[in-house]
């Protein structure tokens, strides 16, 4: 019984040491009509041995059809707790560059950063074109740069994790709405016919 205990402890520390460790891409809405929108956040999961993220430095890298894609993001800011910046949109519109943030971990102050795992440091609105005339995909990519962890509560030291960072993917797809004005001319022609 007692190795039966011993190895089912065991188990569940091994289970919360390999957690997934990286940035996911979450979406509210991720299937829009054109002029709909939805919020885009950025994610980060850390190994459940270590205490809490400090910093992380990164580009969203997103791929579509549209033209002048930098218009259709709005409301780019970080989370609380986190600080720095939110990064910008580069020139081709296709990149959010420079996203770098942290979080302060100070225990000789009685400073502690938040312990929460995953946690959420970016968000975004994205909104879908109005002039959608057909179904098109944004591909959204993250790629990390910086990727530190404080890994014990009574210590500012940090760690990297970068070495076993798993990269976060997610899609948006744009799916414009039946075409009323064509679907209300048919009608009108049926009933023209008929008289």
């Amino acid at each position: 019984m007692i190795h039966a205990i011993a190895l089912t402890a065991l188990t569940i520390a091994a289970a919360a040491h390999a957690q997934t460790v990286g940035v996911t891409i979450e979406i509210d809405e991720p299937v829009l009509a054109p002029g709909e929108s939805t919020t885009v956040r950025l994610v980060a999961s850390f190994p459940g041995d270590d205490y809490a993220l400090a910093s992380i430095n990164m580009d969203l890298l997103f791929d579509s059809p549209i033209a002048d894609p930098s218009r259709h993001w709005s409301n780019v800011s970080l989370v609380s707790p986190f600080d720095g910046d939110p990064g910008r949109l580069d020139a081709s519109g296709a990149t959010f560059a420079g996203i770098a943030v942290g979080q302060i971990h100070f225990p000789a102050a009685g400073i502690y950063a938040d312990p929460t795992n995953p946690i959420a440091f970016w968000r975004a609105t994205f909104t879908a074109p109005l002039d959608a005339g057909r179904f098109y995909e944004v591909d959204l990519l993250t790629a990390v740069s910086r990727f530190d962890v404080y890994f014990d509560r009574d210590s500012s030291t940090r760690d990297s994790r970068l070495d076993v960072l798993v990269e976060g993917e997610a899609t948006i797809s744009v799916v414009p709405a039946p075409a009323g004005a064509a679907v209300l001319a048919l009608g009108l022609l049926a009933i023209r016919r008929r008289r």
